[in-house]
């Protein structure tokens, strides 16, 4: 009899053996499943950004300093600096008034380098608040100087009537008039007179007539990038070899 007490003792033993490590696999897989749905929930809320030639700070506010790009610099021998705009994605790592801390996650090639302060205006937080009814805009305010509308996009040449404006102003506009105006694809170009009508079909521009629409052609939306608003598009680099100086940017170096 005791042997056979000894096989059912063992087997006993044996049997406890296997539930605990049985129990204890399905608590390490709960426990894992556990720690993968936190975190998924935990995962930063990706956002857009609205604008362009947005430049990154080292701190919050104007006063800090810029952001320097080093591997720009380092290729151009030149310093330049971080900016971010419609193009790339971001995750907030932190607020501060009117400014937020953001990492760009796309492209994931700038994550290490465009980290820093921005206006936190820039970054589109709400999806709902993008198609929220915005104010209406003052008809007098402005006039549409030209259309030039076919099958594939809207184009519409628009005159401001408003001489006191910055940026901010301006790409506020354009954001209600596209919602006012436009009903499919549409390009909107902004001017601030009428003097430069017969100079916008004509091509090419050269010299004084170049320069007379960069300074007036203050700013551009395409359809197919409509976040992105092009502030005075004409200030480029030929402009400066015409001998334009009415700035309106940022200074090329």
């Amino acid at each position: 009899m005791k042997p056979k007490i000894y096989s059912l003792m063992m087997l006993a033993l044996f049997s406890g053996l296997l539930l605990s490590c049985g129990q204890n696999q399905k608590a390490n897989s709960d426990n894992q499943r556990n720690l993968k749905i936190e975190t998924v929930s935990k995962a930063p809320t990706v956002y857009n950004i609205e604008g362009e030639d947005i430049v990154i700070r080292v701190g919050p506010g104007e006063d800090s300093d810029k952001l320097v790009n080093k591997k720009a610099t380092e290729a151009l021998g030149e310093t330049q600096y971080a900016q971010v705009d419609y193009s790339v994605k971001v995750i907030i790592e932190a607020t501060d008034g009117d400014w937020s801390k953001i990492k760009v996650v796309e492209p994931d090639w700038l994550s290490t380098s465009h980290v820093g302060w921005i206006p936190t205006k820039n970054i589109i937080m709400d999806k709902k608040n993008e198609n929220k009814e915005l104010e209406k805009l003052d008809p007098n305010s402005y006039e549409i100087l030209k259309t030039e509308h076919n099958a594939a996009v809207e184009n519409f040449h628009v005159l401001i009537k408003f001489s006191d404006f910055d940026k901010d102003m301006i790409f506020d506009f354009v954001k209600k008039f596209r919602n006012e105006n436009c009903t499919r694809n549409c390009n909107v170009l902004v001017y601030d007179t009428k003097s430069i009508l017969p100079l916008i079909d004509k091509y090419p521009l050269q010299g004084k007539e170049y320069i007379q629409l960069a300074d007036h052609f203050v700013a551009m939306s395409t359809f197919d990038a409509p976040n992105l608003k092009s502030w005075y598009p004409y200030q480029d680099f030929q402009y400066k070899d015409y001998g334009g100086k009415n700035w309106k940017k940022e200074t090329i170096k």
